[in-house]
């Protein structure tokens, strides 16, 4: 072959050295991925008070994936074959850490506007996304109350979005939407006016149930590369521990994810309470005189202290509605891998239930109507005794 050809054939390849090579296209990726961090990372410092969530995961996650890389080429020993190449991707590391460290470690700058705000604020309101995730931003008044007795003037002021005046005036925008329909729902303006969070929550409740089915799957995994160790093929070691980091990463996981989505519950019932709370309190007071014939004062009362509270109640458990059933049929996918047909004497006994637990269910059911009665007539029988004792010993003669 000449050396006009081998120079032609040269050529021709030379589009493929980089056309076909992945570094050269995960390289273009990562400068995309840092000029649209940077300049999100722009924006944030100058309008928020709190890193932002996606910067801070993205540049943990980017030092994880280089500390990976950066084993490998040591193990490598790249530093001798390709020092340039070495030194520049410590030199990326080194900035990438410096640069996670100025955004998480630094405190911003308070503004003038900011400083007005309560001396009392909940620290939610400007915790990161890690303290928000570990539930750090608890710490302080964890440790002061280890050591004093908190009372309520050592309690944080409510966020602006759980203070009453903000669900209330939130219910009653949806249920002024509701009152233009022809059939209006309290249901729909409760989901209206409260809805994002929970259903976030229900999103992070199925990853998290999801994930507590992970963990056997993984620990099968494990007992099968322990085992192999018996033979003449054992797995790579490499494997083992990769399984074992999988099932802590799973695990620290699933325990956030289920945090996370109680409290997301708790908010959503805690905001339903004070706004319906709110919204009778508000009726109460501009009741007709026909209506407060209707509807005694313990009615109120306990549609303001009973019936609210069970609809606190009812979002701490309703997602059970679809995460009961949702969590029995991983459970049942996951026994017919482990045990095969077994997993029937299971089910069997879970449909023997089912009659018992709902005959169970109509009982306590009864049981509530009759209490719910009982506390009518008691706080109707309350009021009527103070209503007697006012005019037999009026206050004007009091001392």
């Amino acid at each position: 072959m000449t050396t006009a050809a081998q120079a032609g054939l040269q050529i021709q390849a030379l589009p493929g050295v980089w056309y076909g090579d992945f570094r050269f296209w995960t390289s273009i990726i990562t400068l995309a991925s840092l000029a649209v961090i940077l300049s999100v990372q722009y924006q944030e410092h100058w309008r928020s008070r709190q890193p932002n969530g996606v910067v801070l995961f993205y540049w943990l996650f980017l030092l994880i994936v280089y500390g990976i890389k950066l084993r490998s080429l040591i193990s490598q020993q790249l530093y001798e074959k390709r020092l340039s190449y070495f030194v520049t991707f410590c030199v990326s590391f080194g900035l990438a850490a410096v640069e996670f460290c100025l955004e998480y470690f630094v405190p911003k700058k308070q503004s003038a506007y900011d400083a007005l705000g309560d001396e009392d604020e909940c620290p939610i309101e400007y915790a990161d996304i890690f303290s928000i995730l570990t539930f750090s931003w608890m710490t302080p008044m964890m440790k002061y109350g280890y050591k004093e007795f908190l009372t309520q003037d050592d309690l944080w002021n409510l966020r602006r979005r759980d203070a009453t005046r903000q669900t209330g005036q939130a219910l009653e925008d949806s249920w002024a939407i509701e009152l233009e329909k022809k059939h209006p729902s309290l249901w729909i303006a409760l989901f209206r006016g409260f809805g994002g969070p929970y259903f976030r929550g229900a999103c992070i409740k199925t990853l998290s149930d999801t994930l507590a089915f992970v963990q056997p799957q993984l620990l099968r995994l494990l007992i099968s590369f322990v085992d192999s160790y018996r033979g003449d093929n054992p797995q790579p070691v490499v494997r083992g521990a990769a399984i074992a980091l999988a099932m802590f990463a799973v695990s620290v996981s699933q325990t956030v994810c289920l945090h996370q989505y109680f409290q997301r519950a708790f908010e959503t019932g805690m905001r339903v309470k004070s706004s319906l709370t709110a919204m009778i309190y508000s009726k109460a007071l501009r009741l007709s005189n026909e209506g407060r014939a209707a509807k005694s004062t313990g009615d109120i009362v306990n549609y303001m202290a009973v019936d609210t509270q069970r609809l606190q109640d009812l979002t701490q458990y309703g997602q059970q509605l679809w995460s009961a059933p949702f969590q029995i049929v991983l459970c049942m996918i996951s026994l017919y891998q482990l045990v095969g047909l077994s997993m029937l004497a299971g089910v069997g006994a879970m449909v023997v239930m089912i009659p018992i637990n709902g005959l169970i269910a109509r009982i306590m059911k009864t049981l509530q109507k009759r209490q719910m009665k009982n506390k009518d007539a008691r706080t109707r029988l309350m009021t009527e005794i103070l209503n007697n004792m006012k005019s037999k010993y009026p206050f004007s003669h009091l001392p």
